[in-house]
């Protein structure tokens, strides 16, 4: 009896001391979106650095910026897109990122269309002068907006497939084949650009102001098109389901889906849905941040060197979808001999996944070239009153 007592006592002291050690451990506060990240990687990065990782997620960037600017929760580290990191720089919310303390970033080792995004970044005027939201930022995953569809709805794809017409067509009921539901990403911002891109005006992140009809013209445009529904992930799970035939919304949504598909033993002829990236594409870039008010600046970015490190980019990207920003991360994508080569994958073993990865890339996320260049065009920041206008109208829209 006395030796149950005794081992009782021990696993008792024992249980506090490992406690008292988790509980000694720094943690890192991230807050990203749903299904982001490689949790295997985020145990990795908690093993080799003794410390804990708690993510909390949300689902729009609005929501990101309230928590941060709220204040409640002191994340130290936070993944926006683009457009809401300029806000966020307007609004001194965050703090510089020390690039010496990222040895693997440097902008020639990121894809060009990242490139291109962050060159398109606008200065931001503060309280304390004029600042560069590069010096913000350090790109996470990037990619474009597209309209997935539904294959099997007869007449759509011959409509919905060019991408010189695809943005125009998504919104015009009429020459749809009757019956199409269409669903679009339910954040105002990017709707009041989408509108822009159909009505065929060059510049997607024009101002609207009292010398022109903007706002008004997207209000119809969106009025007349019949929008079945707004909504986030549920675009591709509806099209997927035949709930929905077209869905405005991220394009590595519609490869969540493909991926899943072809994990169920199906090819890419059997896959019942598609997307088209229409010509001058919505492009994003989401990248992390680090708020004013952060308590572990360092841990941050050794996170954030942990994750731009291309052996675990490459892991990254295999299980979230997106396209990865590292340029030698995305090559060992596409070609997935040279991948095995390095001991990231079994190219015997998998070769029909690894495959499909390294196509779906080549198709959707394709390097640029001379010939053919990225011209995609990232969400701008706007001030509040315009905003407020926007967001006033999409409501009204969907009350209609």
């Amino acid at each position: 009896m006395k030796n149950k007592k005794i081992i009782i006592l021990i696993l008792i002291v024992l249980s506090t001391i490992l406690s008292s050690c988790n509980s000694m451990k720094d943690t890192l506060l991230l807050l990203n979106w749903g299904e982001y990240i490689n949790p295997d990687l985020l145990e990795k990065f908690e093993n080799e650095f003794n410390v804990v990782v708690n993510m909390s997620t949300t689902d729009s960037n609005e929501l990101f910026y309230s928590r941060v600017k709220n204040g409640t929760t002191v994340y130290d580290l936070v993944i926006p897109s683009d457009y809401m990191i300029e806000k966020m720089v307007q609004n001194d919310l965050l703090q510089e990122i020390d690039f010496s303390k990222l040895p693997f970033y440097n902008k020639s080792y990121l894809v060009p269309g990242v490139n291109t995004i962050l060159d398109s970044l606008s200065p931001q005027t503060t309280k304390s002068g004029v600042k560069d939201p590069v010096d913000f930022c350090v790109p996470y995953f990037w990619g474009t907006f597209g309209i997935m569809y539904d294959k099997n709805k007869k007449g759509l794809e011959e409509i919905i497939s060019d991408p010189k017409t695809a943005a125009q067509n998504f919104f015009n009921p009429s020459i749809l084949p009757q019956g199409t539901r269409i669903g679009i990403y339910d954040s105002p911002r990017f709707i009041y650009s989408a509108g822009l891109q159909a009505l065929g005006k060059d510049d997607l992140n024009e101002l609207p102001t009292s010398g022109n009809n903007l706002i008004k013209d997207v209000q119809n445009l969106l009025i007349n098109s019949n929008i079945f529904e707004w909504g986030f992930d549920t675009l591709k799970k509806n099209i997927i389901s035949s709930n929905l035939e077209l869905g405005y919304t991220w394009t590595g949504d519609m490869l969540d889906m493909l991926y899943m598909e072809l994990d169920e033993g199906k090819s890419i002829d059997e896959i019942s849905f598609d997307i088209v990236i229409p010509e001058d594409a919505i492009a994003f870039m989401d990248a992390f941040v680090i708020p004013k008010k952060a308590r572990h600046v360092d841990l941050a970015h050794e996170f954030i060197n942990f994750f731009l490190n291309p052996y675990n980019a490459y892991e990254n990207a295999s299980t979230v979808g997106y396209c990865t920003p590292v340029l030698e991360a995305y090559n060992w994508i596409i070609n997935p001999e040279l991948a095995e080569s390095l001991g990231l994958c079994d190219y015997t073993e998998d070769k029909e996944w690894l495959d499909n990865w390294s196509y779906a890339n080549n198709r959707y996320y394709p390097l640029n070239s001379e010939s053919d260049p990225f011209n995609g065009v990232a969400l701008s920041n706007f001030d509040k009153k315009t905003l407020d206008r926007i967001n006033q109208m999409v409501n009204q829209v969907k009350t209609k």
